[in-house]
């Protein structure tokens, strides 16, 4: 595993009013400053996600931007609500970039995402569907916990725990598939050793 560990963000929404893009940047420099490298795409199509992906060879993909139960959605460019099919999407990024092992989007998981791991470690989305406060609070604190070091299923349910309870009960939960090559109750996206030096 290379000490550097490459973060695509990929962005759908380009408006961002939640300022997503900034949180995540500011939390991973925060906690993983030389061992986390952040890029970010502006996508106003599926085509540039995948030249993106190709380009950034991640190991770590967060989609920014809203979504229906099956399909992403693109806002804010030229083909306003330009939509692609969230399966076919993490296909395509998957088979570009033999190195991701983690994908991260505010849309709704199911079993259709469990059959489309691939060499993904893990996916993480919501329970409920598109859920932008949730993923809001949820993600920035799922991020700084990864990159301190704790392990993938530690990491969330920390982060669950430090959500509102209102906004857990409002749809607010988040959603994991794990890879079964993996033990996500001590799999490290960033082992706590490389952290620690």
């Amino acid at each position: 595993m290379d000490a550097i560990r490459r973060l695509l963000i990929l962005k759908l929404d380009l408006r961002d009013e939640m300022r997503e893009v900034d949180t995540l940047r500011q939390i991973v420099a925060q906690t993983a400053a030389g061992l986390v490298s952040v890029q970010v795409a502006d996508c106003e199509q599926p085509e540039a996600m995948i030249a993106a992906v190709t380009d950034g060879k991640p190991d770590w993909v967060h989609i920014v931007g809203r979504s229906d139960d099956q399909q992403l959605i693109f806002a804010g460019g030229k083909q306003e609500n330009q939509k692609m099919d969230r399966i076919h999407l993490v296909r395509n990024l998957r088979e570009t970039a033999p190195t991701l092992t983690l994908i991260t989007l505010n849309s709704k998981l199911d079993n259709r995402d469990l059959g489309n791991m691939g060499q993904l470690y893990a996916m993480l989305g919501m329970e409920q569907g598109y859920n932008p406060l949730a993923s809001r609070l949820f993600m920035p604190r799922f991020y700084a916990n990864i990159c301190s070091g704790l392990p993938l299923a530690s990491a969330a349910k920390a982060a669950m725990e430090a959500m509102q309870q209102e906004v857990v009960q409002h749809g607010g939960i988040p959603s994991m598939c794990f890879s079964h090559t993996i033990d996500p109750e001590t799999f490290a996206f960033l082992p706590r050793e490389t952290v620690m030096n």
